[in-house]
């Protein structure tokens, strides 16, 4: 989606001073969308956070997903067990609230706050990663960054640049929470290049069927979040795949130091980190070889 796509998308759901500010606003410009009831709606720009006078009831608030989900929220109830729901476009909707817990399974009963990510596409922001691919074989590379710092929108452009071209790769992607390619029955909605898509799977599964399957070169993949994530990346590797995926951190000491990465690392897993600027969403602040050194 581009940004008249997405404003069509969002307005319709929104009163009609949310609108009015929509139109206001450039392209790529919002990165935000903060709703908690009875307080202030707040946009969130890539340099300001504004208030807005749409206070909603916790009632218009729970009618506002509804319609966000296209009045799909109960059918998907398995997601939002894990706090959000990809939206159409990609765009990944928060969600905190009321939680009730039965047999051990966590249901979000009565929704408080809302929180929306809207997804972007931002051609070229992958440039200086791909400049490291210029051999016959794909390197494998680490995303290090804090939560809206860029990491989905730098794998998007990744996925791209790495599959098409003169020089292109055979490229996999893994789009476990529908947020790289945002597909609609399979067909990816954003551009994610010539890239094959496996779209809502968790990547213990969708990394030995896309080796199966697909015979990849590279495998771009989401967050990793566990050892369980981890083994995946070896197993890729022990196969001749290269793997490019992102973590939540703030510097490679800080991504080090979890156990599960830590023993990635240990193996000199990936070739590249790059660590994104907490400033400046989509820059990357430092890159760094396979031994952690500064490049």
């Amino acid at each position: 989606m581009d940004w008249n796509e997405t404003r069509q998308f969002l307005a319709p759901c929104f009163p009609e001073q949310i609108r009015s500010e929509m139109d206001m606003l450039l392209s790529g410009e919002l990165r935000e969308i903060r709703i908690r009831a009875e307080r202030p709606t707040l946009f969130v720009t890539a340099h300001r956070t504004a208030a807005l006078d749409w206070q909603p009831g916790q009632m218009q608030l729970e009618a506002l997903v509804e319609a966000l989900t296209e009045h799909s929220l109960y059918a998907r109830s398995d997601e939002t067990r894990h706090g959000y729901i990809t939206l159409r476009g990609g765009h990944r909707m928060g969600l905190c609230g009321r939680v009730v817990t039965r047999g051990g399974t966590a249901s979000l009963k009565a929704i408080g706050s809302v929180c929306i990510r809207i997804a972007g596409e931002w051609p070229g922001t992958a440039d200086s990663l791909t400049a490291h691919m210029n051999g016959s074989t794909p390197v494998s590379i680490l995303i290090i960054g804090a939560p809206g710092t860029g990491k989905t929108t730098l794998l998007r452009d990744l996925a791209r640049q790495m599959s098409t071209g003169r020089h292109a790769f055979q490229t996999a992607l893994i789009d476990e929470r529908g947020e790289l390619a945002a597909c609609v029955e399979g067909v990816p909605q954003l551009n994610v290049g010539d890239a094959d898509v496996l779209d809502n799977m968790p990547k213990a599964g969708a990394i030995p069927w896309l080796i199966r399957s697909m015979s990849p070169q590279c495998i771009v993949t989401d967050e990793l979040s566990g050892e369980g994530d981890a083994a995946c990346v070896l197993d890729a590797l022990a196969c001749g795949v290269g793997v490019c995926a992102s973590v939540h951190g703030t510097s490679l000491k800080d991504a080090a130091s979890r156990p599960a990465l830590a023993a990635l690392m240990a193996r000199r897993a990936f070739d590249l980190y790059a660590v994104l600027d907490a400033d400046a969403p989509g820059q990357i602040a430092a890159l760094y070889d396979r031994s952690g050194s500064p490049l």
